[in-house]
């Protein structure tokens, strides 16, 4: 079949862009843990954002702005991400579900005080929509969201647009594995876009996910060598043939 049954879709760095949220939530997270004022006049740091292909969960973002904050080199999170969010945590002192659920609680008071302005810190990466919404008015194929991102948070910036997937599944709803085994015990075949390796590598060798069609997206936030690293059965997905019918798409 030249179509999927089912388009599983990462959220950040496939659909939206949301390095200013990212940066401006985790940094005030991080400063309510005790990390100094950083002189960014709002901007996202150079160093953040070449450092944000490496993050999984929201947690570590909170971690890595702490790190920035108090002087920590790019250079220690490029050359060995684990071993320096692993030791930059410790630091800090707090865990993995203290951060991520700090980070939930700002971003709901956002979405409760400024929600205009939380969402505004976001955008669709050019002609996403468009794709989208022909998904369903001429291909038939159901389209739904598969990310670590709370799903409220998901579901408000896809309402923004006027888009509306059949599901989305967030980080309540567990492992994206598990997710889109689910996803392939309702319809076949599904293809996942993601725009982080280790996550295709990991759904590639689940023998239960066999089903999937994997595609790593071309415009998202990609290590610099993830293009070399990719293997087969997964396939670069350019910006162009995202847009274009799923008969043109590499298989």
């Amino acid at each position: 079949m030249n179509r999927p049954a089912i388009l599983a879709l990462d959220l950040d760095g496939v659909l939206v862009d949301g390095m200013e949220e990212y940066w401006r939530s985790s940094l005030h997270v991080a400063q309510g843990f005790g990390a100094p004022p950083m002189a960014s006049n709002g901007e996202v740091p150079p160093a953040f954002r070449r450092i944000r292909p490496w993050v999984h969960t929201g947690w570590e973002m909170v971690v890595v702005a702490w790190a920035l904050a108090h002087g920590a080199a790019e250079a220690v999170f490029l050359q060995d991400y684990p071993g320096a969010l692993r030791r930059w945590q410790a630091r800090l002192g707090q865990s993995s579900a203290a951060l991520q659920g700090a980070l939930e609680r700002h971003r709901s008071d956002c979405l409760l005080q400024d929600r205009q302005g939380w969402l505004a810190r976001h955008r669709l990466y050019p002609g996403v929509a468009e794709r989208l919404r022909r998904c369903g008015a001429e291909e038939g194929v159901d389209w739904v969201v598969v990310t670590t991102k709370g799903k409220d948070f998901a579901a408000a910036l896809l309402e923004q647009d006027g888009l509306r997937p059949t599901a989305v599944h967030g980080r309540e709803d567990g492992p994206k594995t598990r997710v889109l085994q689910r996803l392939l015990e309702w319809r076949q075949p599904v293809w996942f876009v993601e725009d982080r390796l280790p996550t295709l590598e990991t759904v590639m060798a689940d023998p239960r996910l066999g089903g999937i069609g994997c595609y790593l997206a071309a415009w998202g936030y990609l290590r610099h060598a993830d293009r070399q690293q990719l293997r087969p059965p997964a396939r670069w997905l350019d910006h162009a043939a995202f847009c274009a019918p799923f008969s043109a798409w590499p298989t």
